[in-house]
């Protein structure tokens, strides 16, 4: 879509007043593809006031924007991690209706990626304030793994995966901050739990062929192992 931007800038100034309508209607399909949803409106509104056939379709396409910019354009209050959360939810639901609304065309894909990018932005707000909240971390682990359910079709699945690995990782190297390896309250059956998860996420990930996540889980993979046998040769 960049791409096409640079082309079509070059084609405007190569041949100026030379179709323009369908110039701007294709710049206006290349922004709201990179999420540019503000500029590509304002490009279909202009190619909707010729009187070119492109008129009719630019006027619709632009009214679907609105509504996109509509729910952007929403205050969160971010003065209650819960209201925050609750806010979020909402944006969720609102992208849900127009995925619905846009069934079948472009729009539900691009409706899609916006609930996505909310969905993840809200189990980051809890993994972030997981301290402030009660069971913070299975909240974390509970938001991580309905991520990953309800986006199994995402092209950003595997990143979701090696993120919930990371995750568990995370946990047990606090559990060994806090508990000393080397002393008697240390569980190291704690440890493996944490551990284990986050290597069977990775595993998921390298496993998979043809992905630019594959040598970055292979390498969390062989980190991993080593955390856990350095952990459990203190732990002896």
């Amino acid at each position: 879509m960049k791409a096409t931007l640079v082309r079509l800038d070059d084609y405007e100034r190569k041949n100026r007043g030379q179709f323009t309508d369908i110039v701007q209607f294709n710049k206006a399909l290349a922004l709201e593809r990179l999420r540019e949803y503000d500029q590509a409106a304002a490009l279909y509104r202009k190619v909707a006031e010729t009187e070119g056939r492109l008129g009719a379709e630019a006027a619709k396409n632009a009214e679907v924007l609105d509504n996109f910019l509509r729910i952007f354009d929403r205050t969160i209050p971010a003065d209650d991690p819960f209201k925050y959360i609750a806010g979020l939810d909402d944006k969720v639901a609102a992208w849900n209706g127009l995925i619905k609304k846009h069934q079948g065309t472009p729009y539900e894909f691009l409706a899609r990626v916006e609930e996505e990018r909310i969905d993840r932005a809200k189990v980051a707000f809890v993994e972030t304030n997981r301290g402030r909240l009660k069971e913070g971390n299975q909240l974390t682990i509970v938001g991580y793994s309905q991520l990953v359910t309800k986006h199994q079709q995402s092209k950003n699945l595997y990143r979701f995966l090696l993120d919930f690995g990371d995750f568990y990782l995370l946990l047990a190297k606090e559990y060994t901050s806090q508990y000393d390896p080397e002393g008697l309250v240390f569980d190291s059956k704690v440890l493996d739990q944490f551990v284990k998860s986050a290597l069977k996420l990775y595993t998921e990930v390298a496993q998979v062929d043809g992905i630019v996540e594959k040598i970055e889980a292979q390498g969390k993979i062989e980190a991993t192992r080593g955390f856990l046998e350095k952990m459990t040769r203190l732990s002896r």
